[in-house]
C-alpha cells in the first residue's frame, strides 16, 4: 500500500504543480465566460448590408404603408447611440402585379439569383378580406435564397399584422379596440413557491429565473465533463510516454502492475477533485457574496464531489488501459473513439434532461453507469430535485461498473505495459481481459 501512495503522491504533485494545471485553472473560467461574451457580440454583429426587396402588392393598398414604416425604421432603428449602423436598411421597390403570377415570381427569382434583389414579397389579393375563401390569394409569399436571414421577415410579420387586422375588423363591422381588448394575451407569470421566513411572516413568491435554472445544472455537468477530459487523457498520455521511454519497465521491477495503476488512478482522481473543489468553492463564495448562496447548496457540492470521484476512477481506469495497450499517442485514437462517445453522450441529451429531470428519459439514462455521474448531478441541480433514493442507488451501480473497469483495465495494464510495436485490436484486448 505504501508503494501505491508513493505513486499517487508523485502523479498528483506532477500534475498539480505543473504550469499546465495552473494555466487550466485560469483559462477554464475565462473560456467559459468568454464563450458567452463572444456569442453576445457575435449575435449583435449582424450583416448590416442594405436589403433590396421587391414587393408585389395585389391588394393595391398595403405597399405605401409598408414603405412608410420601412423608411421610419431606416431613420430611427438601424443605428445605435453612437451613430453606428447595427441593422440593415430595407430598400423597398414596388412591382406591378401581372396576370400570370407564376411567371412573374419566376422572373423575380432569377433577379434574386443574379444578386439584383435580395428577396421579393408577393402579397395576395384577398389578404385584407375577413371572409376570404381562396387560400392562395389569402397568403403572403416571401421568396429568398437565404432562409436563415430573417431580419426583414421578422420585422414584416409584426408590421403586416398591425396593418391588416384593423381593416379586417372594420370590414366585419367590429370595433378594433373592442376586439383588441377581447383577444389580448393573458400574461402568465412564472413564479416560485410562497414561503414563510424565520420570523413567521409569509413571503410572496419570487419570479422564477429560467436562465439560472438552466445554467446551474448545465454548469455542473460541464464541470464534471471538463474534469474528466482534462485529467484522464493527460494520464493516458503519460503512460504512453513512460512506455516509449522504457520507464515503465523500470517501474515494473519495483512495483506490481496493479498497484502502479491504482496509484495513477488515485492521482488522477485527486487532481480532478482539486480542480472541482477550487471552482465549486469559488463559485459558492461568489454566489453567497451576492446573496445567491441557495443556488449552490453544500449538499449539491458534496454529491458532485462523490460522483466526480467515481467518474474519475471509472473513466481513468479505461484511459489507463488504453495507454498501456498503445505504444504511440496516434495509436490510441481508434480506441478512444467509443470512449469519447460514451463521455459526450450526457452532453448530447443535456437540454431535454434539464427540461424534464424527472421524465422517463432522464430517469432511465441516469441509471446507465457510464452516464450516471453527469446525468444524476445535472438532475439534482434542477429544482426541486429528485427523490433521494435515485442518487443513492446510482452510487452502487457506478461502483459495480467501476470495479469491472478496474478489473479489465488491470489485466490490460499488466500485459500491455511491457509490449511494444503494433497496438492490439479490440479482439485481442478482449482476450487479455477474459484470459488474463
Amino acid at each position: 500500500m505504501n508503494k501505491v501512495m508513493v505513486v499517487f503522491k508523485r502523479e498528483y504533485l506532477a500534475q498539480v504543480q505543473s504550469k499546465t494545471f495552473l494555466v487550466t485553472i485560469v483559462l477554464m473560467p475565462v473560456l467559459m465566460g468568454g464563450s458567452i461574451l463572444v456569442q453576445k457580440f457575435v449575435g449583435d454583429g449582424v450583416d448590416t448590408k442594405d436589403r433590396k426587396i421587391a414587393i408585389i402588392d395585389r391588394t393595391g393598398q398595403l405597399y405605401p404603408q409598408i414603405e412608410q414604416l420601412a423608411q421610419q425604421r431606416n431613420e430611427n432603428a438601424i443605428t445605435n447611440e453612437a451613430g453606428e449602423k447595427v441593422r440593415p436598411a430595407f430598400k423597398l421597390s414596388q412591382i406591378a402585379p401581372e396576370d400570370d403570377a407564376e411567371a412573374q415570381r419566376l422572373a423575380l427569382s432569377k433577379q434574386v439569383k443574379a444578386k439584383e434583389l435580395d428577396a421579393f414579397l408577393d402579397i395576395g389579393s384577398n389578404v385584407l378580406n375577413s371572409d376570404a375563401t381562396d387560400s392562395g390569394a389569402d397568403e403572403v409569399r416571401y421568396h429568398s435564397q437565404s432562409p436563415t436571414d430573417r431580419e426583414f421577415l421578422r420585422w414584416l410579420e409584426g408590421q403586416l399584422n398591425q396593418l391588416v387586422l384593423p381593416v379586417r375588423f372594420k370590414e366585419a363591422n367590429l370595433s378594433p379596440d373592442v376586439v383588441s381588448n377581447a383577444i389580448r394575451p393573458i400574461d402568465v407569470r412564472n413564479l416560485g413557491l410562497i414561503k414563510v421566513d424565520e420570523a413567521g411572516n409569509v413571503k410572496d413568491a419570487e419570479e422564477a429565473d429560467r436562465f439560472t435554472s438552466f445554467i446551474v445544472p448545465y454548469g455542473f455537468c460541464m464541470l464534471m465533463f471538463m474534469a474528466v477530459m482534462i485529467s484522464g487523457p493527460q494520464m493516458m498520455q503519460n503512460i504512453i510516454e513512460e512506455k516509449m521511454q522504457r520507464i515503465a519497465e523500470v517501474l515494473m521491477g519495483s512495483i506490481p502492475p496493479f498497484q502502479l495503476m491504482l496509484g495513477k488512478l488515485l492521482g488522477v482522481m485527486g487532481v480532478a477533485l482539486t480542480l472541482l473543489g477550487l471552482y465549486l468553492g469559488g463559485g459558492y463564495f461568489v454566489a453567497d457574496y451576492y446573496g445567491h448562496g441557495d443556488l449552490l447548496p453544500v449538499s449539491q457540492i458534496v454529491w458532485m464531489l462523490v460522483y466526480a470521484a467515481l467518474a474519475m476512477v471509472m473513466f481513468g481506469s479505461i484511459f489507463c488501459g488504453i495507454g498501456a495497450a498503445c505504444s504511440e499517442v496516434k495509436d490510441a485514437q481508434s480506441l478512444l473513439m467509443p470512449v469519447m462517445i460514451v463521455i459526450v453522450l450526457p452532453l448530447m441529451m443535456i437540454v431535454p434532461i434539464i427540461q424534464a429531470p424527472n421524465g422517463p428519459l432522464a430517469t432511465y439514462v441516469s441509471f446507465f453507469p457510464p452516464a450516471t455521474p453527469m446525468i444524476m448531478i445535472t438532475r439534482m441541480a434542477v429544482p426541486p430535485g429528485i427523490p433521494i433514493w435515485q442518487p443513492l442507488l446510482g452510487i452502487p451501480l457506478v461502483l459495480l461498473f467501476t470495479v469491472f473497469c478496474i478489473f479489465a483495465a488491470g489485466r490490460v495494464f499488466r500485459i500491455g505495459l511491457l509490449m511494444q510495436g503494433k497496438p492490439p485490436k479490440a479482439g485481442e484486448l478482449a482476450k487479455w481481459v477474459i484470459k488474463g
